[in-house]
């Protein structure tokens, strides 16, 4: 399915807007973790269900769905583990973000024509435009910029974290060293003092480096494999 090009600054602020209309209904402010069930259901007033997508749908590495005339979001049940939290919500607010940032386009694709309007995610189609506006729309909802930026700062001071090195120097309790190998500890340490507790590490790391916290000047990536497993 082709969608129209966003700007990061649009989804941001979408993913912003949808917080503030959460906050209004609740009648005050939240702080992470942001509640991603209780938004969808009573901001978005839709229905948020569990089931076995992958033996329904026929397709093996679905991880979730969108019925845009069922008003329904379903995430596959392999997701329910605890070990999986992070990658839970993350899937949660992905859907999240096809419901606020695309049922519009499946509408008008299937204006004219009788097949039920779905947007199933499968993991092979993450490159795609439709598939990583949602990602970011889903990082910009359970990570806000003003939040992270404050837990940042509470940690790391006002200026941007550089990493010039793939492995450490030197790593101790009170100092330790930015670098590729310790990527894990940047983003536990921001997790950590701004309650984002129910977010990746991963999903962390990239959000820093998305705002400009964290900047790599190496060539290697900040990704769970070349942190040697330190995550």
């Amino acid at each position: 399915m082709k969608v129209p090009w966003l700007p990061q600054s649009k989804i941001e602020n979408v993913a912003a807007d949808l917080i503030d209309r959460y906050q209004m209904i609740v009648g005050h402010e939240i702080h992470p973790p942001v509640p991603v069930e209780l938004l969808i259901e009573r901001a978005l007033d839709i229905t948020l269900g569990f089931e076995d997508l992958r033996e329904q749908l026929g397709i093996d590495d679905v991880l979730g769905a969108t019925y845009v005339d069922k008003r329904k979001i379903s995430i596959d049940t392999s997701l329910l583990s605890e070990r999986l939290e992070g990658r839970l919500c993350f899937t949660l607010a992905h859907e999240a973000g096809h419901w606020v940032l695309h049922r519009n386009v499946v509408d008008h694709g299937y204006r004219t024509e009788s097949e039920c309007r779905n947007i199933f995610c499968r993991k092979r189609d993450a490159r795609k435009p439709i598939e990583w506006q949602a990602d970011y729309f889903a990082s910009c909802l359970l990570m806000p910029e003003k939040e992270v930026n404050r837990a940042f700062e509470m940690v790391y001071g006002e200026k941007p974290l550089m990493i010039y090195n793939v492995k450490s120097e030197f790593c101790g309790p009170i100092s330790f060293d930015p670098s590729v190998e310790t990527w894990p500890m940047i983003a536990d340490k921001v997790m950590d003092t701004g309650g984002f507790s129910n977010v990746s590490k991963q999903a962390m790391i990239i959000r820093l480096q998305k705002l400009g916290l964290v900047r790599n000047a190496t060539n290697v990536r900040l990704t769970w494999k070349e942190s040697w497993e330190l995550a």
